[in-house]
This record gives structure tokens, C-alpha cells and sequence, in this order.
């Protein structure tokens, strides 16, 4: 049951470090200096998950204590059309594409929670959904923020 753990813990690590290979490739793909700033940020924040994964399985993940506190869900990539690319991308459609790949990253994890046998491997699903709820909202917000500010 313990590769159960290792291997769920490789792939969200895994899941991270293509996302930050993702956003960097997107710098080169617009010529918003918003949107290229935006994706450096998002790819330093995949980095420090990455390393935060890597660091819960040098130290074993059933030490590890944590607080889950509610996370509210705007919703709002789940009611917006677009984000599919970073092609040519502006600030707007470089927040909806990583809101939608957070969403899809709860999604994973939601589904890979339900299969899992290990206690230790389902609590680790429940962080990393809990994880992906509040990056989503951090985007959510922003863009909120962004657009009512605009509107103005």
C-alpha cells in the first residue's frame, strides 16, 4: 500500500513540474508583457509545489499535520467559454487557461482519491484537492478584481 503513496505523490509532482514547463513555454507564445509576467509568476508558484511534493516524500507524508480550513469556489472557469491556449494570450486569457488547469487539477485529484485504497494516499488526494481550491481561488479572485476594476 505504500507504493500506493509513492506513486500518487511522483505524479502530482510530475503534474507540477509540466505545469511550470507549460507556463514558461508560454512566455514565448504572446507578446503581452502582463501575460508573460503573469506566467513567470505562475511558473515560480508550480515550482514551489513541486518542491513542497518532493520534500513530502524525502520526510514521509503520514507525519505531516495540516489544517483544512474552507475554501470558497467562485466558479468562475466553470461558467467562462475560451482559455484553451496560451497562444497569443493576454492577461485575461492567461488567468481563465490556469484557473481551468486548476480545476482540472482538483478534478484529478477528486477522481484519484475515490480509487485509492491507502489511508495515508487518500489524505493526500484531500490536501492536494484542498491545494488546487485555493491556487483556483487566488486566480478567481484576481481576475474578479481585475475585471471590475477595469470596468470602472
Amino acid at each position: 500500500m505504500r507504493d500506493e503513496l509513492t506513486e500518487l505523490l511522483e505524479a502530482a509532482i510530475y503534474k507540477e513540474i509540466a505545469s511550470q514547463a507549460f507556463y514558461i513555454a508560454g512566455q514565448n507564445k504572446t507578446q503581452d508583457s502582463g501575460a508573460k509576467a503573469l506566467m513567470k509568476e505562475l511558473a515560480e508558484e508550480e515550482l514551489k509545489h513541486s518542491q513542497l511534493l518532493k520534500n513530502l516524500k524525502q520526510r514521509g507524508f503520514e507525519k505531516q499535520e495540516w489544517h483544512q480550513e474552507k475554501v470558497p469556489n467562485l466558479m468562475i472557469s466553470e461558467y467562462l467559454t475560451g482559455g484553451d491556449t496560451l497562444e497569443g494570450a493576454g492577461v485575461q486569457e492567461t488567468l481563465l487557461f490556469a484557473m481551468k488547469r486548476e480545476q482540472q487539477a482538483i478534478e484529478f485529484y477528486s477522481k484519484m482519491m475515490g480509487v485509492m485504497r491507502d489511508e495515508a494516499a487518500k489524505r493526500l488526494c484531500q490536501r492536494l484537492v484542498h491545494e488546487e481550491l485555493k491556487h483556483k481561488l487566488k486566480l478567481e479572485t484576481l481576475y474578479d478584481d481585475m475585471l471590475a476594476y477595469g470596468e470602472e
